[in-house]
């Protein structure tokens, strides 16, 4: 789409820059004057120009390959790069031109309806300019941009030659030469422009602001710092890599979550950023954290020796820290085998740690994939529920009751609903306590989760099968 786009406007702007360059040059073939050649070979190029970019986009829009696995973008700068040298070596023979008249003499001789022509270029200058560069802008193109920039100066020229041919008709011929310098410095400023502008791209100069990508980035939750902001290409295909830091007891797979959103809004906030790579690193904040130092070991230690950590705290004293964590182990270890593995953890955390005074560990399963169903549900599981939520929560507490049956036993979730003022440490005592009613009566219960929510709070839709059947 974006080629046949940037195609479909060169093919438009060849067509009328080579119906404006054959007028003009025309009118310096008829006249004798240098300025309305220089003019015409300026719009002629203009032409060239435009097949220059046919090519070179026909080229970038090849797909990646193996040995160009960034795309072939670069290839329109190096048309547009072709394009500026094109400009300065029209200023050449421009120049070579103007010393000749100077050293021979000669004037241009004007009429009336090839001025008239010449005028009548000029309108199409203008609308060729503005809508290339409308275009250029709309899609982003670097090669409809610089042959936009290029296209711009021909409005200035022929005004210039307009200006020129008047003063030949009026008797000063010496304004001819004078003219066509002035063109010459208009086509020199536009290649020098368009040549460093592609320079820039194909050096892989910043592409974008790093202020801009710092600003985004540091707009997702749980990026502590930004640093090594880069990006390179071309403005409707840019690559930005940057690295930014996170909390360095965070798991991989949040960090990652973080990354992943970074840089999705990079590409949605910042035009033509087409990829952003993201570095992840554990951070630190000043002054450095010993707690971060501790947790982050506790955890590598933990990783090492194929346990599971999660609900770590602590407490610090002058003389160092008390902790405490949940270690997750295999179910299929015995108590001692579990008791070994914790406290070789235990031991390898204080080695490293002299601070470490104390280690309190909850050993647990790790979980497991759930379980296939196999047993019939009791009917009185569900009533007994309702009625453990009501007595505790008060009547009409109890929303929606599901039971799931597998062979290890019953896994059973709860939704009930209490006033909007009572306290998360109130809702969590009574929670606990309809799961211990639960328990005591119905051994078999795996699994409890019960849900409190404020009363009048909209459904939330089915969470399983209903009870009563096989989950």
């Amino acid at each position: 789409m974006y080629q046949r786009q940037v195609q479909r406007v060169l093919w438009i702007v060849l067509a009328a820059n080579l119906l404006v360059a054959a007028a003009k040059l025309f009118i310096g073939l008829r006249a004798g004057a240098l300025s309305a050649l220089a003019d015409a070979f300026h719009s002629g190029l203009d032409a060239s120009a435009n097949i220059i970019g046919l090519v070179g986009i026909a080229i970038a829009s090849r797909p990646p390959d193996r040995n160009h696995p960034y795309g072939h973008r670069k290839y329109e700068a190096i048309a547009a790069m072709i394009l500026g040298l094109f400009l300065l070596l029209a200023s050449l023979e421009v120049i070579q031109g103007v010393i000749e008249r100077l050293l021979t003499g000669g004037q241009p001789e004007v009429s009336g309806p090839l001025f008239m022509l010449m005028l009548a270029t000029l309108p199409v200058n203008l609308a060729i300019s503005r809508y290339e560069s409308r275009q250029g802008e709309r899609l982003r193109s670097s090669i409809l941009m610089a042959d936009a920039l290029h296209t711009r100066t021909d409005v200035f020229v022929t005004l210039s030659v307009l200006a020129s041919l008047a003063a030949a008709r009026l008797g000063v011929p010496w304004l001819d030469p004078v003219v066509a310098l002035g063109v010459v410095g208009v086509i020199l400023i536009a290649g020098l422009r368009i040549l460093r502008s592609t320079a820039l791209v194909l050096t892989d100069s910043a592409a974008v602001d790093p202020e801009e990508v710092e600003r985004i980035a540091r707009s997702v939750p749980g990026v502590r710092a930004i640093h090594k902001v880069r990006s390179r290409g071309t403005p409707d295909a840019t690559y930005v890599d940057l690295h930014l830091k996170v909390d360095p007891a965070m798991s991989t797979e949040q960090a990652h979550a973080i990354a992943t959103e970074v840089e999705e809004r990079l590409k949605a906030e910042i035009p033509g950023v087409v990829d952003a790579v993201v570095h992840v690193e554990p951070g630190r904040l000043p002054p450095a954290s010993e707690w971060e130092a501790l947790s982050v070991r506790i955890r590598s230690l933990a990783d090492g020796l194929g346990l599971g950590v999660h609900e770590l705290h602590g407490v610090e004293t002058p003389e160092g820290y008390h902790i405490g964590l949940h270690v997750e182990v295999d179910e299929d270890l015995s108590v001692e085998e579990a008791h070994a593995r914790v406290t070789e953890l235990e031991r390898r955390a204080r080695e490293g740690f002299p601070r470490l005074l104390s280690v309190t560990t909850h050993i647990e399963p790790r979980s497991r994939p759930p379980r296939q169903a196999g047993r019939e549900i009791p009917a009185e599981l569900e009533a007994a529920a309702r009625e453990a939520i009501e007595r505790v929560f008060g009547v009409g507490a109890c929303r929606e009751v599901y039971l799931y049956a597998h062979e290890g036993g019953y896994d059973l979730a709860l939704t009930c609903q209490t006033g909007a003022e009572m306290s998360v440490v109130e809702a969590h005592r009574r929670a606990e306590e309809v799961e211990s009613l639960l328990r005591g009566r119905f051994p078999e219960l795996q699994h409890v989760i019960i849900h409190v929510e404020p009363a009048g709070s909209p459904p939330e839709g089915a969470r399983g099968e209903p009870s009563g059947g096989e989950g």
